[in-house]
This record gives structure tokens, C-alpha cells and sequence, in this order.
């Protein structure tokens, strides 16, 4: 794993002080071989996931089933009010799942509880040295089983403690994206939003890229402050962010890809150090269970971090632009909060800042395409479009942009009219 540390300081005149950003990047490289994946496929089955959505996932699961070879292991559970094992669990490369899950029709209410659990309890008893890992897609709210959203992200937490991670798919406009987006977060692995049918299959071939080019897992970042004139810090991504016995900072962010490095963008708040120049302000300290060829290996690397405080501006352009889109994904979640309330015209406006921001940057690979999807989406809000729908959509895209998940943004971008005549 490589660790990069960027610092990008300004003085702030009034009170004699510094504002230092940190942007620290973790960047996995590709194991010499791929993990072994230890997989539970949980498929809603509900009725509303009835005609084209049930056959969209059925195909993407599909192709997930048969990505699989023999020396995975492979668990197929569906659940409507009832869960079942219908595959599993077995090694992978079976046709025998592709041919179950083609055989999954509709049933009737939501026991996402019911059918997480059981995945859970299928992975938990065939740990690999790799990827143990929980697949959960559904499109409706848990209405049987548990369904507090706090019980159900603590379940999650639990898993991952015990080596089994969740990914969770949403597909359509009904489910509860906060309840997702959270279990995934606590449970290490990923969340993924699909709107329409026909994104499925590709959203779900995310999902498998990243397996294979999984580099590390339990990715954490803790920050210890290491001068009395640190006041503090601030966070600038939606990432879950705890405080150790100690005092210190602990970020979680679960797993690294070889295709897909993870930036952390911090500002350290510096008063009157007195004496001026060179300071450690804070230590960062990198842990993960790292991909190798012979396993899995735990490492850690710590990286001090040392400002040049000297009354002055040290201005460094890559950790400025990362910040900025940073800040414009904050700026989306500010709208959903907005638009949430019924203020549109507001939500509006808190995507035209987003849009403002951007622009100094149009030139960097996939910020053009932003700035247009910012722009299509205020002009929808001020004609009064705001639904689930466009919630979910505003969500995932602020956390892919949060993420650095830039090919997931390619592929859940609406589709827009040709500006060209």
C-alpha cells in the first residue's frame, strides 16, 4: 500500500493563525493473486420488485454467480416474508446457482432483517483468508423481521467485527437510502444506488471489479494532534468518524482498491504557535489487513505531518481542486437537506454554489460532467421536481464524489437531451 501526504497552508491575519488542509492518500496495488471470495448473494424477492426490476437483478446476479470460480464459495438466500437458502453454500463456478437464481418470482412483504441474517450466518461459517462478504439488494423498506434502521447498522457493525462485510444495492425509489448507505458504512463494504433497469448489470459489475482488485480491507486512519496549539480538526467527507480512548480521531473506511485510491481531506484548525516555522501539528496513522500473495498481512504506517507555519500562504493545486469537489458533494448533501424541507429554490441554490465552485476545475478528467448533471438538477428543483427518486440520486452521487468512485458516477448519471440541434 502507498501513503501520500499534501499539505496546503493559509494564514488566517486576524488571529495571528494558520489553517492547514491535509489530503492524505492510501493507494492499493494489485495483489499478485486474488483473494478467495467468500460470497452471500440476499435477493429480495418482494412483490414489488415484480416484472422488469426482478429480471434486471436476476441477470446481474447471474453474471455475479458465474464470475465465481472453484475456489470461492458461493451462497444464494432470497426473502420476501420468507427467507430461503436456494443456493449454497458451494463452491463457486456452478451452474447449478445461475439456474436458481433464474428460477426466483415475486412473493410478498420485505424481511430484509430475516434475509441479511441468514447470508450472515452462511459467511460466518466458511471464512476465508479474503473476502467474506454479505450482498444484500432490495428496493423496498424492511417492513418484517427488525426493522429499526439503529438495530440493523449495529447488526452490520457486529458482522464486520467478525470479518463478514455488507454491501448494500438499492434499486428503485422506495427503499431507505439512509438505512443503506449506513449499514454498508459500518459494515465496511459498499453502497450502491440503481435508478433504472438498465443499470443494474453494470452497477453490479462495479461491485465485482472491485473484489478483484481488492488491495486491503479495514482500512482505518487515526489522527493524534501533536502540538497544544491545535484547536482541532475538520472532516471534509461523510465518513464514519469515531474518538479513541485516547482522544484521537478514527476514521473508517473500510476496503482499498488497486483500481480506486481513497483520499481523506482534512483542515487542521492552528493557533498562535508563537515561535514560527516548521511544526508537527498532528501524526496520522494508517492500519489495514493488506492482500499478499502468501494471505493476509496487517500493516501499519504512520506519517507525521509537519507545517511550515511562517505567517504565510503555502498554497499546494492538487489538494486545493480535491477539496473543492469535496466541498461541492457537501454543497448536494446541503440540497437534499434543503429540498427535504421544502425549501427547492434553496436546493437550488446550494447546487448552483456546487456548480460555481467546480468551475475553476472544468478541465480535470470527469468535473465538465458534474457541472452539467448540477445544472440540469437546479433547473428540476426550480420547477418544482424533488421526489424519492431524486433524493437517492443527490445522495449517491455526493457520496461516489466523496468516495473517488468516479466510474460509478459514469455509469448512475441521468440521461440528458442532446444540447446539440
Amino acid at each position: 500500500m502507498k501513503t501520500d501526504v499534501r499539505l496546503s497552508t493559509k494564514f488566517v491575519t486576524a488571529q495571528n493563525a494558520h489553517q492547514v488542509g491535509v489530503l492524505v492518500t492510501l493507494a492499493g496495488e494489485t495483489p499478485a493473486r486474488r483473494a478467495p471470495l467468500n460470497i452471500a448473494l440476499v435477493l429480495d424477492r418482494s412483490g414489488s420488485m415484480s416484472g422488469p426490476p426482478l429480471a434486471a437483478a436476476q441477470e446481474a446476479a447471474i453474471r455475479f454467480a458465474r464470475f465465481l470460480g472453484a475456489d470461492d464459495r458461493l451462497t444464494v438466500v432470497t426473502f420476501d416474508d420468507h427467507v430461503r437458502t436456494i443456493f449454497g453454500p458451494a463452491a463457486g463456478g456452478d451452474e447449478a446457482a445461475a439456474q436458481a437464481i433464474a428460477a426466483v418470482h415475486p412473493g410478498g412483504s420485505t424481511n430484509l432483517s430475516g434475509g441479511w441474517l441468514k447470508g450472515r450466518a452462511h459467511v460466518e461459517k466458511g471464512l476465508v483468508e479474503g473476502v467474506n462478504r454479505v450482498v444484500l439488494l432490495t428496493d423496498g423498506m424492511a417492513n418484517a423481521g427488525i426493522v429499526e434502521p439503529s438495530k440493523l447498522v449495529d447488526l452490520a457493525r457486529g458482522a464486520a467485527a467478525g470479518r463478514v462485510t455488507t454491501t448494500c444495492i438499492g434499486f428503485g425509489s422506495e427503499f431507505n437510502e439512509d438505512l443503506l448507505r449506513e449499514m454498508a458504512a459500518a459494515g465496511g463494504g459498499n453502497y450502491w444506488y440503481v435508478e433504472r433497469d438498465d443499470q443494474m448489470s453494470g452497477i453490479f459489475g462495479e461491485e465485482i471489479e472491485g473484489l478483484v482488485a481488492l488491495a486491503a480491507q479495514n482500512l482505518e486512519v487515526e489522527i493524534a494532534l501533536a502540538h497544544p496549539a491545535v484547536a482541532g480538526l475538520t472532516l471534509l467527507q461523510s465518513y464514519p468518524l469515531t474518538r479513541t480512548p485516547s482522544g484521537d480521531f478514527r476514521i473508517t473506511l473500510g476496503d482499498l482498491y488497486a483500481t480506486s485510491p481513497r483520499s481523506l481531506g482534512l483542515f487542521f484548525h492552528v493557533n498562535d504557535v508563537g515561535a514560527l516555522g516548521a511544526t508537527k501539528i498532528a501524526e496520522v496513522r494508517v492500519s489495514a489487513d493488506v492482500i499478499q500473495q502468501d494471505g493476509i498481512a496487517h500493516e501499519t504506517f504512520v506519517l507525521p505531518v509537519i507545517a511550515n507555519l511562517d505567517g504565510a500562504d503555502h498554497v499546494e493545486p492538487v489538494v486545493e481542486r480535491t477539496f473543492v469537489r469535496f466541498e461541492a458533494a457537501k454543497a448536494r448533501e446541503e440540497a437534499i437537506r434543503r429540498a427535504d424541507e421544502g425549501d427547492l429554490d434553496g436546493a437550488a441554490q446550494s447546487l448552483g454554489c456546487a456548480e460555481a465552485m467546480l468551475k475553476p476545475y472544468q478541465a480535470e478528467p470527469g468535473v465538465q460532467e458534474e457541472i452539467d448533471d448540477l445544472a440540469a438538477e437546479a433547473v428540476r428543483l426550480q420547477e418544482r421536481h424533488y421526489d424519492a427518486s431524486d433524493r437517492k440520486y443527490h445522495s449517491a452521487r455526493a457520496m461516489a464524489a466523496h468516495q473517488g468512485k468516479d466510474a460509478y458516477l459514469k455509469k448512475m448519471r441521468r440521461p440528458r437531451p442532446d444540447p446539440r440541434p
